[in-house]
């Protein structure tokens, strides 16, 4: 859904740089971000460049920068009133007519899961229409929007949407 060239994208709670590496070495511009700065070394380690250290509310970037914004099971740690914060964020900073993709956990309500390290992590999860209520209310136009098994456990929603209309 990007055009052709190197465009600009934005990992946007990029971690330790998978999906950076992965667009990088299709030719693509990539900018990743996180709050973790641990994972943020991690990326550096692994070859990502172009780093911030940022919460996705407010990210460091002008307006209208990249061509598409990647938003990888990110918004799984925050509420919903912080993830609309996010959502409208990615719209200001995608230039017209650039993609979004978003994936998130699909369900109601909020749940614990132990981490594999003797700790547990905060899970938000999301119904599907609350989700397109979110990104529509914003500006964006979805594309594609779907419920399927996650390759880590329970079923994902993983949406592409467009900044501005159809």
């Amino acid at each position: 859904m990007l055009p052709d060239g190197n465009a600009p994208v934005l990992d946007a709670g990029c971690g330790s740089g998978r999906d950076y590496i992965e667009f990088s070495s299709r030719g693509l511009d990539v900018m990743g971000v996180d709050l973790s700065i641990g994972l943020l070394k991690l990326a550096e380690e692994a070859g990502c460049r172009k780093l911030a250290m940022s919460d996705l509310r407010k990210l460091p970037v002008q307006d209208a920068s990249f061509a598409g914004v990647w938003s990888c099971a990110s918004l799984v740690h925050m509420p919903p009133s912080g993830s609309r914060k996010a959502v409208s964020e990615f719209g200001r900073v995608l230039m017209p007519g650039g993609v979004l993709f978003l994936t998130v956990r699909h369900g109601s309500g909020t749940e614990w899961r132990n981490d594999g390290a003797g700790g547990s992590r905060w899970f938000q999860l999301y119904g599907k229409d609350e989700l397109e209520s979110m990104v529509t209310g914003v500006g964006f136009s979805i594309q594609t929007s779907v419920v399927e098994p996650g390759l880590v456990r329970g079923s994902w929603i993983s949406m592409f949407a467009t900044k501005g209309p159809k």
